[in-house]
């Protein structure tokens, strides 16, 4: 045998040592190498979801590509049995590659040796090594491909402590500052107004935490001090509010502990907010705060801009709101505007503040002009999240769309994977979707994926049933002529040069099913 995967395993997964692993253990984003019949490919990831079957995963090879014949499309092979050793065997499924009209015979190899080395396919916390078979019509001998990878558990695609939950240290929570740790010209002058900064019991409905923060304003050397917290830095600067040449939040790669490292393109941010204004008037137009997130490349950023960033801001999302009329909380959700998806996300910088406009808001003089004691305002906020849409916008089988109802849709026809063209597409900006068919139990699974998974290991499942689907272990069905030719839908026979074909409307099948056109 050809000495094919040396150079790409060697150093990464030598040997097998493994301990007892569980379907969730397993399961997430894997990052590493292919080597498809000897030629290796860089940089690629697959994924393993949980099986729709105990003790089973789902494998996605994302955008297969062999030699000549291009991309292939996706690969998905759902319900691999995997053993608590997290060995993977998997003999004889079939797939439907479209875009070469053609069924595969995909097989999971439990070993091989070559070149002296021996491939498992195996699965770890942290490991992935997955040997497969294809084998299709048109291929003179089986395709070997190896996939060798590390699990990308990577924690840059939230935002750090979004509950503010935890210990506050010189009045901050982790991830998040204040003026307490302000830089700038004026940083001694607010370094010790921690307390417009401060942690509080004060949660919002539902919610799973013990704790939000409250932001509040103050008055500085008779200049209004908007409330601000960032996971950036302050830099206070001037005693002019709005002199946004030295008043402003900034992230720094430089800058370390005042960053946030992040890599993904969310879809919104999600906030809960309970705003108080001084004068306790919801319909005065100067009560609203401000939220707003600015993704950027891995440069320095300012907010507000003072300067040209357009190559540095990736997305941003901001808001000014009010308050409720009952001034109680509020779930608040903005979508990100993009610039730029070229560039390469690599910081977040998300700021809050009592007001829209520096040294903004509403305040009385509750004291007296001698003795004056401001009443000012508020903001509580807690459970501040990213969203990464993962929800399937349509599915259409043959241009038909299906309605689905908890996730599942129902098709009055025998099921057959290569009969039709089945084509999905899901709502989020980084959104995949991934269809599996299982002729075990005749029916289609449609995975939605966003790119959050590598941290989060959210996604969303849907089942399309046929009206043969089956809940139960069965052999697989037969995708030959007499399939085709009992579906519900009119097929009709049809010989050529001496050569049998199935005819579905546009689409032709050769007699063992394979669809050729």
């Amino acid at each position: 045998m050809k000495k094919i995967f040396t150079v790409l395993v060697a150093g990464l997964m030598m040997t097998a040592q493994v301990m007892a692993v569980t379907v969730q253990d397993v399961c997430g984003q894997f990052n590493g190498d292919l080597n498809i019949g000897g030629t290796p490919y860089l940089n690629r990831s697959i994924y393993l979801l949980p099986g729709t079957v105990d003790n089973a995963i789902t494998f996605v090879l994302p955008d297969f590509t062999f030699g000549s014949k291009g991309k292939l499309g996706n690969i998905v092979l759902p319900n691999i049995p995997m053993d608590a050793n997290g060995q993977l065997t998997l003999e004889g499924a079939t797939l439907y590659l479209d875009s070469i009209n053609e069924r595969a015979t995909i097989t999971v190899l439990n070993g091989l040796e070559d070149g002296g080395i021996t491939y498992n396919s195996i699965i770890t916390h942290n490991d992935a090594m997955v040997l497969l078979s294809i084998q299709a019509p048109s291929l003179l001998e089986p395709i070997l491909v190896l996939f060798v990878g590390q699990a990308a558990r990577s924690n840059n695609y939230a935002l750090p402590n979004g509950g503010f939950e935890g210990q506050w240290v010189s009045n901050e929570p982790a991830a998040w500052h204040s003026f307490g740790t302000a830089t700038g010209a004026l940083a001694n002058m607010v370094v010790d107004h921690t307390y417009q900064f401060i942690p509080s019991t004060q949660v919002r409905p539902g919610s799973e935490g013990t704790q939000s923060s409250m932001l509040s304003s103050d008055m500085l050397v008779g200049v209004k001090a908007n409330g601000n917290c960032t996971n950036g830095q302050i830099n206070a600067g001037s005693t002019t509010a709005d002199d946004a040449a030295n008043n402003y939040n900034f992230s720094d790669p430089a800058n370390n502990g005042f960053n946030t490292a992040f890599q993904g393109h969310p879809d919104s941010i999600v906030f809960w907010a309970k705003y108080l204004p001084a004068d306790k008037d919801p319909n005065n137009e100067i009560n609203k705060a401000r939220m707003s997130t600015i993704i950027t490349t891995n440069a320095r950023y300012q907010d507000p801009e003072t300067a040209n960033y357009g190559e540095v801001r990736i997305a941003k999302a901001e808001v000014n709101f009010a308050t409720t009329a009952e001034m109680g909380w509020q779930r608040i959700s903005v979508p990100f505007e993009y610039t730029s998806f070229a560039a390469e996300p690599a910081y977040i910088l998300t700021t809050f503040t009592t007001n829209q406009v520096p040294g903004g808001g509403s305040s009385y003089n509750k004291g007296s002009f001698l003795s004056p004691k401001y009443v000012l305002d508020t903001v509580y906020l807690d459970d501040v999240e990213l969203i990464y849409n993962k929800t399937l916008n349509s599915f259409s089988i043959d241009a038909n769309q299906l309605h689905f109802t908890q996730h599942i849709a129902t098709v009055n026809e025998n099921y057959c994977d290569s009969c039709a063209d089945y084509i999905a597409a899901a709502d989020g900006l980084t959104a995949q979707t991934f269809i599996g068919f299982d002729a075990t139990h005749k029916c289609i699974h449609v995975y939605v994926i966003a790119d959050d998974f590598a941290q989060s290991g959210a996604y969303k499942l849907y089942r399309v049933e046929f009206s043969n689907s089956q809940t139960g272990d069965l052999d697989p069905i037969d995708q030959g002529v007499e399939n085709l030719l009992h579906n519900t839908i009119s097929s009709e026979k049809v010989l050529l040069n001496g050569q049998l074909f199935i005819r579905r409307g546009d689409v032709w099948f050769n007699a063992a099913g394979i669809r050729v056109k």
